[in-house]
Order: C-alpha cells, then structure tokens, then sequence
C-alpha cells in the first residue's frame, strides 16, 4: 500500500473455516513469508490487513482492516573517545541487514551540525543478514549537545537511521 493508501495489490488470499460457540474467542496463527511480499513494499513499507468473516447459519457478515507499517531496523551510532572542540574524535556506526537477501548499492549518510558536514559514504552490495561497521573521523567545531545522524540507502530497505548525542566540550 502506497502512502496515500492506494493498494498495489493483493498479496495473499486465505479461507480458513473457524468454529466458535458463543461468546468464544480463538486466536489464528497466519504466516505470510518474507519472499511472498519482499517485491511488493512500495513508499514506507505499509501493509493492509483485510479480515472477514460470515456466520454460516444466518449468513450475517463481518470484516475488520487494519493497516500497519513494517518495523526497519535502527542504525546503531556510538561515539568513541571524548568529544573536544578541535580534537579529532570517531563514531561507529553499525547495521545488520535483517533480509534474508543481498541489498544492492548500499550508501550511509552522514551529518552533524557543529561535528561534520554531510556527506556520502559508498558501502556496496550487503549479504544476507551480514553486519555492516563504518568508522566515521570528524573534528568537532562548536560546544554543546550535539547530534550525529546517519541514514542507510538503498532500493530494497527503506526508512532506516540512528543518530548519537555527543556532548562536545571546550578545549
């Protein structure tokens, strides 16, 4: 489903006949795998969930829907060494590629006002479910709370950050 809630299309159809006495409750395990939807995320990975249901006896219908977003994993930045206007200090940076498929033509952005301008780093293609580190230089040039950000890109997982509070102290 598109951001405006346009749908792209169905994904997967079911009809799982349930019996229930009154006033019972049952709780229906519904699988769909990663590789029947993987070429379907469109704009930020949202999901439909259509559910209905008729009374057979007095043919009464009943249908509830509910749309929800799939979870994106954080990229993990920590600072390392101390933050001092001027000294040269690192962050790390990690992500783990939760697919179970190659994502192609990786790229990690990184900025922070005050610690270094934005800028492009190049990663390639990342395995399945490998872990991917950057260690990012940088001089801090302004005092105070700082925030670095950073940002993953590629076609296959969208909607993927983290960003580190740093602390940067006078010399």
């Amino acid at each position: 489903m598109y951001y405006t809630g346009v749908l792209k299309n169905a994904i997967k159809k079911d009809n799982i006949p349930v019996d229930l006495l009154p006033n019972e409750e049952k709780t229906i395990e519904w699988v769909l795998p990663y590789q029947q939807y993987q070429n379907q995320l469109v704009d930020q990975a949202a999901l439909m969930l259509t559910l209905s249901g008729r009374v057979s006896e007095t043919k009464q219908v009943l249908a509830n829907q509910t749309t929800f977003r799939l979870r994106t994993p954080d990229l993990q930045v920590m600072p390392l060494g101390e933050a001092v206007v001027g000294k040269e200090m690192s962050a790390k940076i990690t992500f783990t590629n939760p697919l179970p498929r190659v994502l192609k033509n990786v790229a990690f952005r990184v900025e922070g006002l005050g610690l270094q301008k934005g800028h492009v780093v190049v990663v390639g293609d990342v395995g399945a479910k490998a872990t991917v580190t950057l260690t990012e230089h940088f001089i801090p040039t302004q005092p105070g709370l700082r925030k670095l950000v950073a940002s993953l890109d590629c076609k296959q997982l969208t909607q993927v950050h983290g960003v580190a509070d740093i602390i940067v102290c006078e010399q």
